[in-house]
């Protein structure tokens, strides 16, 4: 009879143990989850941020007089005038826009606006960067970059005459 408590004791003591390991273990996977679920959400918030100011600034030119620093400027800064070093949409520099004139005086008149190259932290690499030791002392970043957003729209023509 003593063994038989015995043996019960310590089936109970392998139960809870086993259940601990059971809650560890589904305490790691919702966390990496709702990590998961932060950084999609990040990504999907910068990338159309990029598409909205990208389309702004697009707008933004066919109305007024081509420029293509200003135009550049509507999408980094969100005002055809450059603002203050460090206040660039998302860190982007002119390096990641590209504008282009395209059929200039013509019916087929459009601007053109391709924005790549630009990076972000996330925030799993965040704590990557955070619980990573680099060998050099330094701790390392691990960025990721944004997709390329290309935007092309017709500017309004007014010296369009019917051919007679």
């Amino acid at each position: 009879m003593i063994e038989a408590n015995m043996n019960n004791g310590t089936r109970r003591s392998m139960q809870r143990g086993s259940a601990l390991v059971e809650a560890a273990l589904i305490f790691v996977l919702g966390i990496s989850l709702l990590i998961g679920m932060f950084d999609v959400g990040q990504m999907m918030f910068i990338h159309q941020t990029v598409v909205e100011r990208t389309q702004e600034a697009a707008r933004w030119g066919t109305v007024n007089p081509y420029d293509a620093t200003k135009i550049t400027n509507m999408v980094l800064y969100g005002s055809s005038t450059a603002g203050t070093a460090g206040s660039e949409l998302f860190g982007m520099s002119s390096s990641n826009v590209a504008v282009s004139h395209i059929g200039s005086g013509t019916m087929s008149d459009r601007i053109s606006i391709t924005v790549s190259g630009y990076t972000y932290l996330l925030f799993s690499s965040a704590i990557v960067n955070t619980l990573t030791p680099h060998s050099s002392g330094n701790t390392p970043t691990v960025q990721h970059t944004g997709l390329s957003v290309t935007y092309t729209i017709p500017c309004e023509y007014d010296e369009w005459s019917p051919s007679s």
